[in-house]
């Protein structure tokens, strides 16, 4: 299994890599070096010679080969975590949504208290003559039949789950884009990585051809084809550094800070897990997914609405009492006090409420249809969810597997069959391409299985509880 270059020490010291090193260096001197050529053995041997093996150094033991960057006078590192803490904590739309929880928690207390008293003072039946004044003073309060609040709390009481749901919701979608976008910032930087080691070595076989064809042992072919792949490289460069500004847009954008904002170098890379069964996913997406969790407060709401409507038609109640002193010209008063209970006839209003109450029942019937509905959705979603995140995941564990390895031996065997003459600098060149075209694949390969990873946790509705895989960790960069 490939393994990261600095997981186990510099290269430099470690025994195995003097080993190798000395044995590549004699599989790479070529003829020249080993025979006795007058013309151009001193030129041929330190110019010729030694590049391409310094070039094999740069393409195996640089940056883009030797894992994440070091922390020592590099610039500041960038991890997924604290992306989406910075995401989470600077979006205006989860601060609108976390208001909206804020606002539907006060709804259930707001529909179980009563109506305010009413107080009114009156000049009663006053003669025309003012012989006497009644003066008389009246409080009364509404009281609403015993179980009315209750039940317009109840159905209030589901605004506050549902707002959470949509919080959820927010929060799912905010890290769904950021890991997204995040992916695709890193493969963006690791693909300028591989793409500037590719150069350094394109660059040294520039050097070795031209040197061999300042000697006369080079065509002027073979030195054209080197410069146009060194160019077809800085083409691609370009393109690059074009899609590293695009995607670092991107996530300032959702970090809601300016679009030139610098970043740091990513450094997470996407978690090697072994994927759950589909049984166990949909287990999972149908009990955390928060559309299935509003949906369920809806199906709730609109069941206590049906018995909220069935208790608007008891009647409405008023108790009042009053108290008047009639106060005669001629000197003294009279007092008098009134105690009454009002009650409301239910008579036009059972047409309403009976109406409120078949809306309320049709649409729970319809919530029942949109739940059956969504399951399916959810299904499909995971599922095919599922079908990418393991697609990806083979792509990736093919390429660390099989083609890297294969296509390194394949360069190594093609720069020592140049060295020697027995093969041209096209299958050298082309062996190089095929490297380069292979480690960028794998680098899109494995955040392409991040963000599919994402995916599948937004299906699911959280975090997929599986074990990590075993120590052959084919996540790693090779």
């Amino acid at each position: 299994m490939l393994q990261s270059a600095h997981s186990a020490g510099p290269q430099e010291h470690r025994p195995e890599w003097r080993g190798a090193a000395t044995a590549t260096r004699n599989l790479l001197s070529c003829g020249s070096c080993r025979r006795s050529d007058p013309a151009a053995s001193w030129l041929h041997h330190r110019l010729i010679c030694p590049l391409p093996f310094l070039s094999l150094l740069v393409l195996f033991c640089g940056p883009a080969w030797a894992g994440p960057p070091a922390t020592t006078g590099s610039p500041s590192e960038l991890t997924l975590a604290q992306l989406l803490s910075d995401v989470l904590q600077n979006s205006p739309e989860r601060q609108a949504r976390q208001a909206d929880v804020q606002a539907a928690s006060e709804r259930p207390q707001a529909a179980r208290t009563l109506d305010d008293p009413m107080l009114m003072v009156e000049l009663w039946q006053v003669p025309i003559g003012a012989a006497h004044v009644p003066l008389m003073f009246t409080l009364r309060q509404p009281i609403t039949w015993p179980g009315k609040l209750a039940a317009r709390a109840a159905v209030a009481s589901h605004d506050r789950p549902r707002a959470l749901a949509d919080l959820r919701r927010s929060e799912q979608d905010l890290r769904l884009a950021t890991t997204r976008g995040y992916y695709d910032f890193r493969l963006a930087v690791r693909s300028q990585e591989v793409l500037r080691a590719a150069r350094a070595l394109s660059s040294a076989f520039v050097a070795a051809v031209d040197v061999r064809y300042r000697v006369g042992r080079a065509d002027l072919a073979e030195l054209l084809a080197a410069q146009e792949t060194l160019a077809n490289l800085d083409n691609l460069l370009l393109d690059a550094d074009r899609e590293r500004e695009l995607s670092a847009s991107a996530l300032n954008i959702l970090r809601s800070q300016a679009v030139d904002a610098p970043l740091g170098l990513p450094t997470t890379t996407p978690p090697v897990i072994s994927l759950p069964a589909l049984p166990v996913l949909l287990a999972q997406a149908h009990t955390q997914r928060p559309e299935r969790v509003a949906l369920d407060h809806e199906v709730a709401q609109a069941s206590d609405r049906v018995r909220a409507a069935s208790r608007e038609r008891a009647p409405d109640l008023q108790l009042s009492a009053s108290y008047m002193a009639d106060l005669h010209r001629a000197g003294g008063a009279e007092h008098n006090f009134t105690v009454g209970v009002q009650s409301t006839i239910p008579s036009f209003s059972l047409a309403r409420t009976a109406a409120q109450e078949r809306e309320a029942v049709a649409s729970r019937q319809g919530l029942f249809a949109q739940r059956r509905k969504l399951e399916q959705e959810i299904a499909g979603q995971v599922r095919a969810a599922l079908l990418r995140a393991e697609t990806a995941q083979r792509h990736m564990r093919f390429h660390a597997q099989t083609l890297l390895p294969l296509s390194e031996r394949a360069l190594r065997a093609a720069q020592a069959g140049y060295q020697s003459g027995r093969i041209p600098l096209s299958l050298l060149l082309d062996a190089a391409r095929r490297l380069t075209e292979h480690q960028l694949e794998f680098e899109r390969y494995q955040a392409e299985w991040g963000q599919r990873l994402a995916e599948l946790e937004a299906a699911c509705g959280g975090s997929l509880s599986s074990p990590r895989a075993q120590s052959n960790d084919v996540g790693a960069t090779p």
